[in-house]
């Protein structure tokens, strides 16, 4: 007995409130005369156009303008509420009738470089890819001689095929300037196969998700949509004959921000990932980590060259540090393993050079110094000797620039004059014009 009471109980409750109000009651009613009469209208304007479509004597200005407000009427007969579910179908079906031509007339006009408006065309391009939908979706298949199966199919190719109409709104709406409905645009085309599964296995867009985000974010970058770059970054990175650009363009973002800090950190993480494919980038960290002070230079290069050993660009930033500290043996040590890695390298072979020719010249600060004379013949004869080690290594890089003299020439006049050999100190001061 107790469920009894609890049902009729839940029965009454249901009846009171959908119980209506008279004013209530008067308002619905005006709203469904409402919504039969804008679907009235709008059926009479696509009945008046049709034929004028069909005979070709209806201007795309026409129809363009009386289909418009013929959609205005249909969207306004739907924002009622008042539609049954089961004239839903039919309602759908007038919208994408009258929404169809006019993006047809807009796709001939862009194939032609003829003029249209784009904000119309994109946004009559959403309007008709979901009233299809719709339609679709509340349209009962009905097979046979008189069936509408036929019908059905057409809508989902001309569904299917609105895909690529995004990427196109897209570059449109970019060439006017409006990068937010361009991002959302390349959102869609990317989403389509998803947002319409109905017609996913017939979509055939012609470039794949990879090469629209890197539409997109291009698109962001130059919108200075920095959030919305990062959006699509990796997924365009995917697009492989534009990623070199990409990750440029990314970088390059950074400083446009101003943001110095994180254009280094983004680097250093994409150069340790990966240092042989980012040598450029390599290069222009240890110059902005050498303004902060050698120690960071090293601290760096010694963090690429432990995943590669033998980087070129690397191991040169690191002799530079030991350089600039004056440690010429250590320093001298990976300049020679520089010009192991490329030997045509004339920076390499002259480091190494001057390394051994600063080297002696230390030593040689050190002789007035010395109050013993046998330790200071000592000290002299082994300055000889590393000015003469200096001299193989100048030599090498004069093969490297030959028709440059002043790029090595008066090191080593001063190397073979040390040494003793006067014919060829003289050649070197005629090289450098003395």
């Amino acid at each position: 007995m107790k469920k009894i009471i609890i049902s009729l109980a839940a029965v009454l409750c249901a009846g009171s409130m959908m119980a209506q109000t008279p004013e209530e009651k008067a308002a619905l009613k005006e709203a469904k005369k409402e919504a039969k009469t804008c679907l009235a209208e709008a059926q009479k304007i696509k009945a008046e156009l049709d034929p004028k479509i069909a005979d070709k004597s209806a201007t795309a200005e026409e129809v363009q303008t009386q289909f418009t407000k013929a959609v205005e009427l249909v969207q306004k007969a739907l924002d009622t509420k008042t539609i049954e579910d089961k004239k839903l179908g039919e309602t759908y079906q007038l919208m994408s009738d009258l929404a169809l031509p006019m993006n047809n007339n807009m796709i001939a006009n862009a194939s032609s470089k003829q003029p249209f408006d784009t904000l119309f065309f994109y946004n009559n391009l959403k309007t008709l890819t979901e009233a299809i939908h719709k339609e679709l979706k509340y349209t009962k298949p009905v097979s046979g001689e008189y069936g509408n199966e036929a019908a059905l199919k057409m809508k989902r190719l001309n569904l299917a095929s609105c895909g690529v109409y995004y990427i196109y709104a897209a570059q449109f709406l970019g060439e006017i300037n409006r990068p937010e409905l361009a991002l959302e645009s390349y959102e869609k085309a990317m989403a389509y196969k998803t947002t319409y599964p109905e017609v996913a296995d017939m979509v055939n867009i012609p470039i794949g998700e990879a090469q629209i985000a890197y539409y997109a974010f291009h698109t962001a970058h130059n919108a200075k949509m920095w959030d919305a770059m990062d959006k699509y970054y990796e997924k365009a990175l995917e697009f492989a004959e534009g990623a070199e650009g990409t990750r440029q363009v990314k970088v390059m973002s950074y400083l446009e921000k101003g943001d110095t800090a994180a254009w280094a950190g983004y680097l250093r993480e994409q150069t340790l990932k990966e240092p042989a494919k980012n040598t450029d980038y390599i290069q222009m960290l240890l110059a902005y980590y050498q303004k902060d002070g050698m120690d960071k230079m090293m601290e760096y290069a010694d963090a690429v060259l432990a995943v590669d050993p033998n980087l070129y660009i690397a191991n040169y930033g690191k002799a530079h540090v030991l350089f600039a500290d004056k440690k010429y043996e250590e320093a001298f040590l990976v300049y020679k393993k520089c010009t192991e890695i490329k030997s045509d390298s004339y920076d390499s072979w002259y480091q190494c050079g001057l390394c051994k020719y600063r080297e002696a010249l230390d030593l040689n600060n050190t002789i007035s110094s010395i109050k013993n004379r046998m330790k200071a013949q000592e000290t002299l004869e082994n300055t000889k000797k590393l000015f003469g080690e200096a001299i193989p290594f100048f030599e090498k890089a004069r093969e490297c620039m030959p028709d440059d003299p002043e790029k090595w020439a008066y090191e080593l006049k001063q190397c073979y004059t040390v040494t003793g050999n006067a014919a060829k100190a003289a050649e070197m001061s005629k090289l450098v014009g003395e």
